[in-house]
């Protein structure tokens, strides 16, 4: 805990079953293989088997996922470049409670996401055309076993490489809206929002309350 309380995310803790259970629902990896899970790189679970590793970091998405609480929180509106870039998921001062927000969160989520995987699922295809891994290749049984180059996602379960960074902004931002706004009501919607857009300027003791004084989840 001293480790994990520098933020660094070593030593990680993951939840076994669950891990388990997605690699063998999402990519089809059998339960005997998906219980030997490893972590590969930093954070994608996978088998530590011959078909299941995988042999190198495949094209993979990245998204700055703390967007989505301020996306949530303005009806997709990004105030940084001036464009609607999310959905409208509708005015967060005329949120009645926290499922509508968290409600309008996930909408923002899923748009993300799939946006992530078409990126991947494109980027995966196009790898083999234009990244081959000759040397790599020679060296990984699979490959020499089927003469496929070891970056081509052809005959292989898959391993979906999407990387969520500034994850738990996200956690940690509902849940001080939850306890601020909609269980204390220490401050409207509306308040949240003209401080969010001044950036917290001339708001700061509104600022260090919501960084003090709500629930945190790493």
């Amino acid at each position: 805990f001293e480790c994990i309380r520098h933020g660094l995310g070593y030593p990680s803790m993951r939840n076994d079953p669950v891990c388990v259970e997605n690699t063998v629902h999402w990519y089809g990896h059998p339960i005997e293989e998906a219980r030997t899970w490893v972590h590969q790189a930093c954070m994608s679970p996978c088998p530590t088997t011959k078909h299941g590793f995988q042999p190198m970091r495949m094209a993979s998405a990245t998204a700055n996922t703390a967007k989505m609480i301020e996306y949530a929180l303005s009806n997709g509106f990004d105030r940084v470049v001036q464009m609607q870039m999310g959905p409208k998921t509708g005015d967060p001062s005329q949120f009645k409670d926290f499922e509508e927000l968290f409600s309008a969160w996930v909408s923002q989520m899923e748009w993300l996401m799939n946006i992530l995987v078409r990126t991947v699922n494109l980027g995966r295809v196009k790898d083999p055309e234009f990244f081959g891994r000759p040397f790599l290749s020679a060296i990984s049984e699979r490959s020499v076993e089927s003469g496929i180059d070891a970056v081509s996602p052809e005959g292989e379960r898959g391993n979906c490489w999407v990387t969520f960074f500034t994850w738990v902004e996200n956690a940690d931002s509902l849940a001080a809206v939850k306890k601020l706004v909609f269980d204390e009501k220490k401050y409207t919607m509306d308040e949240l929002i003209t401080a969010l857009e001044a950036d917290w300027e001339g708001y700061e003791q509104m600022r260090l309350d919501f960084v003090r004084n709500a629930p945190k989840w790493g």
